[in-house]
């Protein structure tokens, strides 16, 4: 789970997934990207309820591509046999995450993804998100629900595969990685998960520096110009899997 700024919804968020996934005595990992606030402490409260819980903080602000990965990096190390990766904005139910557990679980497939639905986002985001789910099929030959999704639940060896090939500090490692499951042909689930406001006082947070709902912030527009030149750069990576490019 990487955070930046969460450290008044993410204990409820936490809360409510152990609670959640208590069949699976799950353990919590948290790369904060050097949050301004005090995220960092209140995951680590959390331990005195009985919560394992890891936290790691960036030596610098590196944002959500790199701190996703490094959050997936530190999950695998805990040598479980599943790892769910998760975003620390709580825009997920805890009903919801234990459905995509059980679902992988049982149907032995390599990745569930939770596919958002009920976003309600502005029109800009939308057409973003149109252009995402393009740009995947064009490497992928498969067009996904929701290219972007941060919801994954992976089995530990899938994992080590896919992160074996995602180049370091990537922009859009989701993006990525939707591009691998389906070049790759991993047996994969799509289930649709509900989307909610991010958790906390603020439901739009700080991460694009965002005065007007409506419109793209230029923080989000520089992203998105160094994201799709890291896209054009980024080759498809061959599976030591399958072999298959």
């Amino acid at each position: 789970m990487p955070a930046w700024n969460e450290a008044e919804g993410l204990p409820g968020f936490i809360t409510e997934l152990n609670d959640a996934l208590t069949a699976w005595s799950p353990a919590f990992v948290i790369v904060d990207d050097c949050s301004t606030d005090d995220t960092a402490n209140a995951a680590r409260s959390l331990t005195q309820f009985g919560i394992s819980i890891q936290v790691q903080t960036n030596a610098r602000n590196l944002g959500h591509g790199p701190s996703t990965v490094n959050a997936l990096r530190r999950g695998l190390a805990l040598m479980t046999d599943y790892v769910i990766a998760i975003d620390g904005d709580g825009q997920f139910l805890g009903e919801d995450i234990r459905l995509i557990m059980k679902t992988l679980e049982a149907s032995g497939v390599d990745v569930v993804e939770g596919v958002r639905t009920n976003r309600g986002d502005p029109l800009y985001r939308r057409f973003v998100s149109l252009a995402t789910r393009t740009l995947v099929a064009t490497r992928a030959r498969v067009l996904p629900a929701d290219a972007n999704t941060p919801l994954r639940a992976y089995r530990t060896q899938t994992l080590a595969s896919i992160l074996s090939t995602i180049p370091n500090q990537p922009a859009t490692p989701n993006l990525i990685i939707s591009v691998l499951c389906r070049r790759w042909r991993l047996s994969l689930i799509e289930i649709p998960v509900r989307s909610i406001p991010r958790r906390g006082s603020d439901p739009e947070g700080s991460t694009w520096g965002q005065a007007r709902k409506h419109l793209p912030s230029r923080r989000f527009v520089h992203f998105c110009l160094r994201a799709a030149r890291e896209w054009v750069t980024t080759p498809v990576t061959q599976n030591s899997r399958t072999g298959s490019q």
